[in-house]
């Protein structure tokens, strides 16, 4: 259930922190007195469309949480499949902020997320009726997910089956197209796939060899300025008496009748180690110099070497390895094509197994869903009849559209509220006040299966009016009864029916307006659905009729 919520700068609100009770939570207040601010906010929290327009006049940033406790054993697993959290947990919190540059935030349980997720989440703790899911339930494109949610657990076997079968069928596909389609073009890619064989194996190419040319290419282009530098280090070195090499050695020898000096006799010790370290440098760069020899002839060599690995890393791969790489695929490629026909035979074989398949997991699927379908319209006319819409009939119409992961059903909800009409989609057909009590007649039979404990009706009640609006309230104190309500209406034949209620009131001083909340006790209750019943003014009938209202309920 939704046990606290915060709310810090949105709209009137400047600061506003609200304790939910369980059961049936009743919002009452005048018009424009910010109870649907307080829906907006908690929309914001559970993943709603930002809009910084929301924040308070005159301030930066709004931020609202939203704090559920009690979690039960199918909320818990709706989230733990979410991968949201990892084991059963008794609250959870999502926070949720937005700044004037419209950079927001948003955690769940302290921990970085992001709108999407939090909506994600939201999903699996509660459950809404608002005027836009109303023209979510107009859409014949949604009504196929709403079937297979009521259906919950029946399909699941045959579903993942279908899913199954429907990727295997995807990648024999692949395969096929794999083949460079009809004889023509497989011909042409094996031609293709032979000539880029052939001239990558022509080659020879081998890793690190791009590397090794550059390495001789450079010495070959720098061999003049390299022998006259190594000729002068190799003279500087060792090529007189006044010599690097010499003098160290001239040094050594002056230090060696002390030797019997420890200290002394480490020195020497390290200046012969310079003098064979000079002496080994002095021989490398002779050899160096002797073995670097330009030739025009070579470096032309070297360097259409290396544009021919460079070229052939462009169209393969960009690297030695990857050339490899692709030289070792072309070869499977051509195999299978060079064996296509009987790979081929192979694979239509297996597509047409696939497709059998298909066909038979789609009419199972298909078959399960009509069950379900009638189920659920002898559900939805008993509902409706309960709600005054006695000769209602709600049809699920199936419809074969293409085979996918999903099925080939096509499904549309059709209506029709008079006995002898053409039932018809309920975008056609449904007004105002039928779809309030369609929707609720669907939340009724969602709250059976769905793991959100907490329902959210905001103006359920459009276009209803009378003993309907007792009906309404009666179903949602039903649904109430195993889960927590938060409702908004302008009825008090439904509010009357509430276990708590929450008064949102406007105030305000020389500079700004507020929006605040208080829990309503005793009197206050009957005091303010009077209120709703006759207007402003409150009268003793009035009061006298609530507290019959309030009776009728509470029996």
């Amino acid at each position: 259930m939704l046990q606290t919520l915060k709310i810090n700068n949105v709209a009137l609100i400047k600061d506003l922190e609200i304790d939910f009770s369980k059961g049936f939570n009743v919002m009452l207040g005048s018009t424009g007195a910010g109870k649907s601010i307080i829906f907006d906010a908690l929309n914001f929290v559970l993943g709603a469309k930002s809009d910084k327009t929301l924040i308070r006049s005159g301030e930066r940033v709004m931020k609202v949480e939203a704090l559920f406790s009690q979690l039960g054993k199918s909320e818990n697993d709706a989230l733990m499949a979410l991968g949201i959290i990892d084991e059963e947990v008794d609250e959870i919190l999502l926070s949720r902020s937005l700044d004037v540059d419209g950079k927001g935030s948003a955690r769940i349980n302290g921990s970085m997320a992001n709108a999407a997720l939090l909506k994600v989440c939201a999903g699996a703790l509660v459950d809404s009726y608002s005027q836009h899911e109303s023209v979510d339930l107009l859409k014949s494109k949604n009504h196929l997910t709403m079937l297979d949610r009521l259906a919950i657990g029946t399909l699941d076997k045959v579903k993942a089956e279908l899913k199954n079968e429907y990727s295997r069928y995807q990648e024999i596909l692949a395969k096929i197209a794999g083949l460079g389609g009809d004889e023509f073009e497989r011909e042409r890619t094996k031609s293709l796939l032979s000539f880029q064989i052939d001239e990558i194996e022509k080659a020879s190419i081998e890793v690190g060899e791009m590397e090794q040319l550059a390495q001789k290419i450079q010495l070959m282009e720098s061999a003049e300025k390299l022998f006259e530098a190594g000729r002068e280090c190799e003279n500087l070195l060792s090529g007189s008496s006044m010599s690097a090499i010499a003098s160290v050695h001239e040094a050594e020898g002056l230090l060696a009748p002390l030797a019997n000096i420890s200290e002394i006799e480490d020195y020497r010790n390290r200046l012969a180690s310079c003098k064979y370290e000079l002496e080994d440098i002095s021989y490398s760069l002779r050899d160096l110099c002797d073995n670097n020899t330009y030739s025009q002839v070579e470096l032309d060599r070297l360097q259409r070497r290396k544009d021919e690995l460079k070229l052939l890393c462009k169209k393969y791969g960009g690297s030695e390895e990857k050339v490899i790489e692709f030289l070792e695929q072309a070869k499977v490629r051509l195999d299978a094509l060079t064996d296509s026909e009987a790979y081929l035979a192979k694979l239509e074989k297996e597509k047409l197994q696939s497709e059998k398949s298909l066909e038979t997991l789609c009419a199972k699927l298909s078959q399960l869903r009509k069950q379900i379908a009638h189920e659920i319209e002898s559900k939805m006319m008993s509902e409706l009849s309960q709600l005054g819409m006695k000769s209602t009939t709600f049809v699920v119409e199936f419809n074969r559209g293409k085979i996918g992961e999903n099925g080939f059903d096509e499904v549309e909800f059709a209506f029709s509220a008079n006995k002898g009409q053409e039932v018809k989609a309920l975008s056609k057909t449904a007004s105002g006040g039928e779809m309030s009590r369609i929707m609720l007649a669907f939340k009724t039979i969602f709250a059976k299966v769905g793991s959100a404990s907490t329902l959210i009706f905001d103006e359920i009640d459009t276009g209803i009016s009378g003993e309907i609006g007792y009906v309404v309230g009666e179903k949602i104190a039903v649904l109430s009864k195993d889960n927590q309500v938060l409702c908004v209406t302008h009825l008090a034949q439904v509010a009357c029916q509430g276990d708590a209620f929450y008064y949102v009131s406007k105030s305000t001083d020389d500079k700004t307006t507020y929006t605040n909340v208080r829990n309503l006790n005793g009197d206050e209750i009957e005091y303010e659905l009077a209120r709703m019943l006759g207007g402003d003014k409150v009268t003793d009938i009035s009061l006298a009729h609530i507290k019959q209202m309030r009776l009728r309920a509470g029996k």
